[in-house]
């Protein structure tokens, strides 16, 4: 079931983004996002209660960013991102978002094949973007 995510879930994003990514937005950055921002989407992946992934956005008018996007390493290569990304590109497009923009390290392959499978287009590089200066491609798909 995919659904809006709720306060009650930071903890567990935060834990499934340190198993993942090996960092995380952080708790207070979530609260925030959530309470206090009105162009944030963040949405919630879980099955039988289980949360396995998820995705946050910023909307903004005709333009979306994702600012983050996971899938549990259990859950991996079983098409739950992608069923995750399609609902989003549903949900942007019956919001009349017409582009949406992300950044991900040039390292991580996997991540890249996603991507690029779903028609996203390395637009620009960002030099020396992550914390261990390694740089990140912006990517770009019309909605």
């Amino acid at each position: 079931m995919i659904r809006y995510m709720e306060e009650k879930d930071i903890l567990k994003v935060v834990s499934l983004e340190k198993k993942i990514f090996k960092e995380s937005l952080g708790e207070e950055f979530l609260y925030n996002e959530l309470k206090l921002n009105p162009y944030q989407k963040y949405f919630i992946y879980e099955i039988n209660d289980e949360l396995i992934g998820y995705i946050g956005l910023r909307v903004y008018d005709k333009d979306a960013e994702v600012l983050n996007f996971l899938i549990n390493e259990d859950y991996q290569n079983k098409g739950y991102g992608k069923k995750l990304m399609a609902f989003i590109l549903k949900y942007l497009k019956e919001s009349k978002v017409e582009t949406l923009t992300l950044e991900v390290s040039v390292l991580n392959k996997k991540a890249i094949n996603f991507y690029k499978k779903h028609k996203f287009e390395i637009i620009n590089v960002r030099k020396n973007y992550y914390k261990n200066n390694v740089d990140a491609y912006v990517l770009k798909k019309e909605v």
